[in-house]
């Protein structure tokens, strides 16, 4: 994907191409002719297949006819890449880009000498280059229309990208070229009719093995991030512990060292101010980035402030609390969720409380980020597994490393041996790097210290931008400033028994199924995606026979005096799911958004609304397998507060752990219950399963036999709650001794368990909703 600031650029030298299109084919064979070394990477096209070779990337968007490899169209009769597209009347920008991915970028080299293309053309076209991972554009030169082969070529093509790269202030020596973009001169209602052929990039003799040097040097080279775990304890949080615990981190070679929130118990001061200049210093003397948090002062307020330092222990950035939550209205909010380019990429940072805002880590992603550091500190309610299984999904949905620098306790977390330990807000320790796969990368243990990982350096990068969710189309709710959809009504029957029915191919089988769950009290029951016709001749050869089948659940739904949502290719087309009432009476449909119909089918239809529907004992959210590949549905189902999210799925593998970890996270940053009605999959711990707001399986498929439905009984006003500390607790300080905040002696000797916890204070999403900040999730600049 080209970045904002890539399209800007050229933007603003689109109207050099007429010049570079006068370079004409004679530069190009001057070039072949004097060329005597060896190629670092030839696209032939000499194997059809069925993806479009080329790819729209930008500008002017036409009907496209012919995007294909053909055979017998290149040269020598040989296959070629062929466009054929037409531009609509009138067009805006004149110019539209055509990518071809290279599936491995090649890296900048000194011996890379020219890239180049072969071109036979209506229009005028000219050559792009995509540098990775910056998402910068190259504008190389152009030919003019010719029924005859021309040569595209870029000359001296290192010293022109790596000049590029130093004018857009990144690391030639990190960069590689991602894309070759053939650039094609369009005009109103004109049909241009491009063939491309021998995409070749040549160097000097010795080039090949150069390229290969310096992709090994970029597969082996490591970026060590540490994470830091400091103490949580009265004496603990100074400077001079602050200070040690960077020379340990700078002594281990750290890249990036980060600490926890209000790394130093002490005053809110300025940024810079005495503190943050002794952190910055120790980033310069390791020559390594610091994230430091401190109580920051500006004026009459008070913020929470992360802020990065350079290896030069300049301060290169701030962050600002962005969000609170009710506890936290003693503290002044930042306004921006702003992401830092560094030497191996772009980081975003959050802090505390910032944790359950998921929309801040997409946003950052979004905006460059590649790494995002979370400096926090203990909350009133910690629980392990809760934290965990969220930040594990949330690494894994956005692509990020996530760092996570938290506080220890002195005696350490858990066990009977630390009287302190009965309660949830006691410190975890376990400062944390996460990969984008949701796999820990290092963990500094319960008892703290520093977790050091080595994390590729090709697997950061990104330049810092302005990105953001949609604030129009399907989603736009997440950007909405208007008041969010009420709650659904809960003064009815809130506690229910569902049933999730995993894929069964015989019909007569499934209403057996669907019986049972009537004689067990079921108010629910989730079924497969199924799919009853495979072309569209089936769709009206067996439309009657289809449309018995839904009649027949229709009457198990009224005979049952339940629910029955059933999804998939049914009757109409396209994947959609379809509900029935306790009385058997169809009361909606939801089209699936994220379709996996052919486009080709006459009946192609993609939804453009999310599947909420309010039944009489709560509310619902249905989905449909691929859907899961849109975090955003599940998002809009959040803000709307539903109870049970139903998602039929063909889904068989084999990423059975990735898919539990998106579906733990999402049950637990959303908020709701899931029935999870799924198929046999290739791995033991793939299952159909019903799940809990806190990513608990509450009841699970048994491998590989003829399940009977999973039934749970769900009491869906049991969920997470926001806890506070009473005001007496908190106003004894933060530490989290409870004989000295107040708690009686005796209680503490009641250990870990439910006697002694926080004050609830109500639904946590109902919590985390009401101080959402839906204006910093849209694209800067938009309204």
């Amino acid at each position: 994907m080209f970045t904002a600031l890539a399209v800007e650029w050229d933007r603003r030298l689109a109207e050099d191409d007429s010049m570079r299109i006068a370079i004409t084919c004679c530069l190009g064979l001057y070039l072949s002719a004097a060329a005597t070394g060896e190629d670092l990477f030839r696209a032939s096209f000499d194997a059809s297949g069925t993806e479009p070779p080329l790819v729209h990337a930008w500008g002017d968007k036409p009907t496209v006819t012919v995007n294909a490899v053909e055979p017998g169209v290149g040269l020598n009769g040989t296959a070629a890449a062929h466009l054929k597209a037409t531009y609509p009347d009138p067009v805006q920008n004149k110019l539209s880009y055509w990518a071809y991915s290279l599936r491995d970028p090649v890296p900048l080299v000194p011996q890379l000498e020219t890239i180049s293309f072969q071109v036979k053309t209506n229009v005028p076209v000219s050559i792009k280059v995509g540098i990775a991972p910056f998402g910068f554009i190259y504008h190389g030169p152009g030919v003019g229309a010719s029924e005859q082969w021309q040569q595209v070529t870029l000359p001296n093509a290192y010293e022109s990208l790596k000049n590029w790269c130093t004018k857009g202030q990144a690391d030639p020596d990190q960069a590689a070229v991602g894309s070759i973009i053939v650039a094609v001169a369009d005009s109103a209602g004109v049909t241009a009719d491009v063939i491309v052929d021998d995409i070749v990039f040549a160097g000097a003799q010795g080039a090949r093995q150069a390229m290969d040097g310096a992709v090994l040097e970029r597969r082996i080279k490591r970026v060590k991030v540490a994470a830091i775990s400091l103490v949580w304890e009265e004496g603990q949080r100074t400077l001079a512990n602050t200070l040690a615990a960077l020379d340990e981190a700078g002594k281990l070679g750290a890249d990036l060292a980060c600490l926890p929130q209000e790394c130093v118990e002490q005053p809110a001061e300025p940024i810079p101010g005495p503190s943050s200049t002794a952190i910055a210093q120790k980033a310069a003397e390791y020559k390594m980035y610091v994230v430091g948090n401190l109580l920051e002062k500006d004026g009459e307020k008070t913020y929470v402030t992360s802020f990065l330092c350079d290896r030069e222990g300049k301060i290169a950035g701030v962050y600002r609390k962005s969000h609170r939550l009710p506890c936290e209205a003693d503290i002044a909010l930042g306004d921006d969720l702003p992401t830092f380019s560094t030497d191996f990429g772009c980081i975003g940072m959050k802090i505390g409380t910032d944790h359950f805002f998921p929309e801040i880590d997409r946003v950052l992603r979004s905006r460059g980020a590649s790494l995002v550091v979370w400096s926090t500190k203990p909350f009133a309610f910690r629980d392990e597994n809760y934290f965990a299984q969220a930040l594990k999904g949330r690494a894994m949905q956005n692509g990020l490393h996530l760092i996570v620098a938290q506080y220890a306790g002195k005696q350490g977390y858990g066990g009977y041996a630390d009287r302190f330990s009965w309660t949830a807000s006691w410190p975890l320790g376990r400062a944390q790097v996460y990969a984008p796969d949701g796999h820990t990368l290092a963990d500094s243990g319960h008892d703290g210290g520093v977790a050091l990982a080595a994390i590729p350096r090709a697997r950061l990068g990104g330049r810092s931008g302005d990105g953001g969710y949609a604030t129009t189309g399907t989603f736009a709710l997440i950007t909405a400033t208007e008041p969010l959809p009420a709650p659904p009504k809960r003064d009815g029957k809130r506690v229910i028994k569902a049933a999730a029915i995993e894929c069964e191919g015989n019909f007569d089988r499934l209403i057996a199924k669907l019986d049972e769950c009537g004689k067990q009290g079921c108010d629910i029951a989730c079924l497969w995606e199924y799919v009853w016709y495979n072309t569209d001749e089936e769709v009206e050869k067996n439309k009657e026979r289809n449309r018995g089948y839904l009649a027949r659940l229709a009457e198990a739904a009224k005979r049952n005096n339940m629910y029955v949502v059933i999804a998939g290719e049914l009757e109409r087309g396209f994947n959609e799911s379809i509900l029935f009432d306790r009385q058997g009476t169809e009361i909606g449909r939801y089209t699936k958004i994220l379709q996996t119909t052919s486009k080709d089918s006459k009946y192609y239809r993609e939804g453009d609304r999310v599947g909420v529907f309010d039944l009489d004992f709560g509310r619902i959210c249905t989905k449909i397998c691929n859907d899961v590949n849109g975090p955003d549905i599940d998002r809009v189902a959040a803000l709307h507060q539903v109870d049970l999210l139903l998602l039929h799925t063909q889904d068989g593998g084999p990423y059975s752990e990735n898919i539990r970890t998106r579906e733990m996270h999402r049950c637990i940053d959303c908020g709701y219950y899931l029935l999870r009605a799924g198929s046999q999959g290739t791995e033991t711990d793939h299952r159909s399963y019903i799940m809990d707001p806190w990513g608990m399986v509450l009841a699970g498929s048994q491998l590989w036999v003829d399940n009977a439905p999973l039934i749970a009984t769900l009491n869906l006003n049991n969920r997470p709650q926001y806890y506070e500390w009473p005001d007496a607790v908190r106003q004894a300080g933060d530490m989290p001794d409870p004989v000295k905040r107040g708690i009686p002696e005796e209680d503490s000797l009641k250990m870990y368990g439910r006697f002694n916890r926080p004050v609830a204070k109500g639904d946590l999403r109902a919590t985390i909703l009401q101080n959402r900040r839906p204006e910093l999730y849209r694209p800067r600049g938009k309204k």
